[in-house]
């Protein structure tokens, strides 16, 4: 448990192979340690920018759910080893856990340390990943950053559902058996206004009236985002509940829960 965070992947580097970043990956972590990260194809978001819906070919992997840490006791710069509990993964419906050393660097920033199977070879092998920390915008009259987290859980359809906003960024992952639907949010501000593309911004669905704007999705589905992001002024409240209509055949509309609301 902590301050909620939005972490950006500035670099990921298979060891002994030099670091590079070819994605957008965006990780937002709440209060309580719930989390969603999406990570984006740099070239392919840039080739689909004026596109209403992305293709999955987009999409390099996306995961949410809860982790925890065990903090350092010692004078090194070690903070933390940290597991992340998938419940809900792009790549597949039995999802595992990762986990990672994270070391602070002298600029702030947080070099993630560990081991996974390299691609190519199919061998274990070091990886890194140096994130940092994007400041949390603060909204409202009283000026408050926020972090709210909606969960959608219907067993009995296969329906799992988890969607985060923090401060000018709101990410959720749907998936309904094997079929995905991911959305990014992000607040844009009025001096940014002239770099959303007018093909983009006269799509409805896409802008709210208050400066928000869906950059990435895929998948046909409906995620609470631009419900939760349109939100101007007062809480949803814990267990509050949400429904998102779906245009596909899932019987039913999908039930949102609040499971966590904080302010700071």
């Amino acid at each position: 448990m902590g301050v909620p965070t939005i972490s950006e992947r500035k670099h990921y580097r298979l060891v002994p192979g030099e670091p590079e970043e070819s994605t957008s990956t965006i990780v937002l972590t709440s209060k309580d340690s719930y989390f969603v990260d999406v990570r984006i194809l740099r070239k392919k978001l840039e080739e689909e920018k004026s596109q209403d819906i992305n293709t999955a070919s987009c999409l390099e992997w996306a995961f949410a759910g809860k982790s925890h840490s065990t903090f350092s006791k010692d004078s090194s710069m070690q903070l933390s080893r940290t597991v992340w509990d998938h419940w809900i993964d792009s790549r597949t419906n039995n999802p595992d856990s990762d986990e990672g050393d994270m070391w602070v660097q002298p600029n702030g920033n947080i070099l993630e340390k560990g081991k996974n199977c390299d691609p190519v070879t199919g061998e274990e092998t070091e990886y890194e990943e140096l994130w940092h920390d994007l400041q949390v915008e603060a909204f409202g009259k009283k000026n408050n950053r926020q972090s709210l987290v909606m969960r959608a859980d219907e067993p009995a359809r296969n329906i799992k559902g988890m969607a985060i906003k923090i401060g000018g960024w709101c990410e959720g992952i749907l998936k309904v058996e094997d079929e995905l639907t991911i959305e990014r949010w992000e607040w844009k501000p009025t001096d940014s206004a002239s770099n959303v593309d007018s093909t983009e911004a006269g799509r409805e669905g896409k802008r709210t009236g208050n400066g928000w704007t869906r950059t990435f999705k895929i998948g046909r589905g409906t995620l609470p985002c631009r419900e939760i992001c349109s939100r101007t002024h007062g809480k949803f409240g814990l267990n509050a509940l949400l429904k998102s209509t779906n245009d596909i055949d899932w019987n039913s509309d999908i039930e949102w829960k609040v499971i966590e609301e904080y302010y700071w």
